[in-house]
């Protein structure tokens, strides 16, 4: 009770924070985001404003997919809402797959092979009126946008309706996010002419996309008739309206159990499949309400398997789809039940927001890592990891419609922080925070001309930074505040922006206040460094001396302080700080080391971010180095049987580093005996084989989670 006193005081006496402010003076606004608060669309206490307003579309769409010629071709009509209080005198018009078109800006490299003439358009209509692609003063056509200018401005309030028929070619050789993965088992994203974004900061979304930044998408409804051979079957966002039309009537009741299942029910099975499975009618129906986009799958050798997950009085369908391949069914088979643990722990625990849609399902196709669509995932594989993290995604940028083109560390980060804190927790029942943060350690990037201030808009980063900002930065801020404010505390503010900004967009200071005004606190001495400020995280032991230990900050990014101690009996103890310790510009703290006399090793925010980690030990790294004589011959070059890539083991000023430079790996390792070495931040394990004569032939390495690599020795680094 004094617990939930506290937090209720606190955040009745947070006045909201910035309320008193009138504007923000302590960390820069841009100029776009300061007009919204000004016009009252943003709040400053965290909720949308008294004049938030958004633009939203019905999409009634008709298409068919050709598997053989990799063919889709569509009609769609489109009913554009708008609720601003502007005229529009364009429309902005998205073709994705224009990625792929001759001459356009890419930021991934893709195969020539999917090089084409882009989106074959025609029957373009406004309000009835036929458009002319070839009419410069009334369309344009520029990288992924085609931009129309309307005969009459469409006025607040009103809305008009478009039409488009269309053709376009499914990517075979470059399959990024989307194309075939087989010759007859696709994932279609970005495959239906998309009208773009028009909102209260920037207005209409007019940014191409190269492959590499994600979306930002209208809060839409979608109507969508999928017409493909009747030997495929098709998942999609939404829910399948016409399934007593469409599956067979034994597959039918295998899916109509399933949807009150909690057990998993095995809807199309390989014996189907081999049987000659056949489907009723080649045309599935599917609806979507206040979604942000609409994705499907389709193959003729998938199985199908389905279940329910309860979420508060209401059943969830969750369905998994993968090849009928023997050896990978053997492995695939529990991934429906790890979707249902998922979405329940996301509901009950962490967030603690109910998944909010009807339906949920993982096309499990090899070649690729994991990406997020409305009710629907495009996963490389069956793990853990990217099945939590595609997932967890439902809530940003779905249900939380943040833009991902501006701030992809708004969902990204998020995404990387939940999968991390939720597999600790629910599936290794591990509640240390600090745990949590070396999942989300971001590296070696920290400190270098790459590393930009968070706040930088997402346009303008490139392949050394872009993942770097996007995923493991933004979850190591996230994990500080889960820290500094507490679980309780932590918990509400994340709900309640949840809440405030479900099925709309908000900014980053939109975030920012809503943990302000929930909790009571100012949190710009993390916000102003973290976001906006180039720097970096940086503690040290400055002495420890009769069971005192000093730890200074020589960094201007405020950490946690994590004392992890050793004693001579093997027991471990931990000692942590908040990030606070370090506000108002504080160099250092004293921490107390109980039963000192029986130390033998004590370790500093090893698996946190920390740009100079070889001085966050007791002692230090360089004498466990002085005690053990290794042979001088694991320096070298290695091979390693899993990847194409090469293992160096360098000495370095005394100290040995294991890197490997493609998958941007740097860490000191120091040794435990002559053969085993492990990192300093304990995340992973290095065995040489070392003949008698003391020659090295390969090494084993052990990574946190358990993944192991075998490398051969080649010889000395060139």
């Amino acid at each position: 009770m004094k617990t939930t006193f506290t937090f209720a005081l606190l955040a009745f006496s947070g006045l909201s924070v910035l309320s008193v402010y009138g504007q923000e003076t302590r960390f820069y606004m841009p100029s776009e985001i300061k007009d919204a608060y000004n016009n009252g669309t943003r709040s400053y206490d965290g909720r949308p404003g008294p004049d938030y307003w958004q633009n939203t579309v019905d999409y009634q769409i008709q298409v068919k997919i050709d598997p053989a010629a990799k063919m889709i071709s569509g009609v769609e009509e489109v009913v554009y809402h708008n609720a601003s209080p502007n005229e529009l005198s364009t429309l902005i018009v998205r073709l994705y797959r224009d990625a792929y078109k001759k001459g356009n800006p890419r930021a991934s490299t893709i195969n020539p092979k999917d090089i084409d003439d882009g989106v074959e358009l025609a029957g373009i209509k406004i309000n009835g009126v036929e458009y002319d692609l070839s009419n410069r003063e009334k369309a344009r056509r520029s990288g992924t946008n085609l931009t129309l200018t309307l005969d009459e401005p469409l006025k607040s309030g009103e809305s008009l309706t478009f039409n488009v028929s269309w053709k376009q070619k499914i990517p075979v050789y470059s399959r990024v996010r989307t194309g075939a993965y087989d010759s007859t088992s696709f994932f279609i994203a970005y495959w239906y002419p998309q009208i773009a974004v028009y909102d209260d900061i920037f207005g209409w979304d007019r940014l191409n996309y190269t492959l590499r930044t994600e979306f930002y998408n209208n809060l839409g409804n979608y109507d969508v008739e999928i017409t493909v051979p009747d030997n495929f079957v098709v998942w999609a966002t939404g829910k399948l309206t016409n399934a007593a039309d469409v599956l067979p009537a034994q597959i039918h009741e295998r899916f109509t159990r399933a949807k009150s299942s909690q057990d998993v029910v095995h809807v199309v099975t390989s014996e189907d499949i081999r049987n000659g499975f056949n489907t009723q009618s080649g045309t599935w129906h599917f609806t979507a309400s206040e979604v942000s986009d609409f994705a499907l799958a389709m193959s003729d050798h998938y199985v199908w398997d389905a279940a329910v997950q309860s979420v508060g009085d209401r059943n969830v369908f969750i369905s998994s789809a993968y090849s009928m391949d023997m050896d990978t069914v053997n492995s695939y088979t529990g991934h429906t039940a790890m979707q249902q643990k998922s979405m329940k722990h996301f509901s009950e625990d962490m967030p603690g927001i109910p998944y909010p849609y009807e339906a949920f399902t993982t096309f499990i196709a090899k070649g690729g890592g994991g990406m997020e669509y409305p009710m629907m995932a495009n996963n490389g594989g069956p793990g853990r990891g990217v099945t939590i993290h595609e997932m967890f995604h439902t809530y940003f940028p779905m249900y939380v419609r943040v833009n991902e083109r501006r701030w992809a560390w708004m969902d990204e980060g998020w995404a990387q922080y939940m999968t991390a804190l939720v597999t600790n927790r629910y599936f290794e029942d591990n509640y240390e925070l600090a745990d949590v943060f070396a999942g989300v350690n971001p590296g070696s990037t920290m400190g270098t001309i790459a590393d930009l201030p968070l706040i930088t808009s997402s346009e303008f980063l490139a392949g050394p930074n872009y993942g770097y900002a996007s995923y493991p930065l933004p979850a190591t801020v996230y994990a500080i505040i889960h820290q500094h404010l507490g679980d309780e505390i932590f918990t509400s503010c994340f709900r309640e922006y949840i809440r405030r900004w479900a099925k709309k967009s908000p900014s980053p200071y939109d975030f920012f206040y809503t943990f302000e005004n929930v909790s009571g606190q100012d949190l710009s001495w993390i916000w102003k460094p973290w976001f906006f400020e180039f720097g970096i995280a940086d503690v040290a032991i400055q002495s420890y001396e009769k069971g005192k230990l000093v730890v200074s900050s020589v960094g201007n990014k405020p950490v946690p302080v994590f004392v992890d101690i050793t004693y001579s009996n093997d027991s471990s103890k931990q000692i942590s700080k908040s990030a606070e310790v370090w506000k108002g510009g504080n160099e250092k703290v004293e921490i107390a080391i109980p039963d000192y006399k029986n130390v033998t090793r004590i370790a500093v925010n090893s698996q946190m971010a920390d740009v100079n980690i070889i001085d966050n030990f007791y002692p230090s790294v360089r004498s466990l180095y002085e005690k053990i004589d290794y042979s001088a011959d694991l320096i070298g070059l290695y091979q390693p049987a899993q990847f194409p890539v090469k293992i160096r083991i360098i000495e370095d000023d005394g100290l040995v580093y294991f890197k490997i430079p493609e998958f941007r790996i740097d860490q000191v390792i120091y040794p435990k005996d002559k053969k085993n070495f492990v990192s300093l931040d304990g995340s992973t394990n290095l065995r040489f084989t070392m003949d008698e004569s003391g020659n090295c032939s390969g090494v084993e390495i052990v990574f946190s989670g358990g993944f192991e690599v075998t490398a051969e020795k080649l010889g000395a680094d060139q």
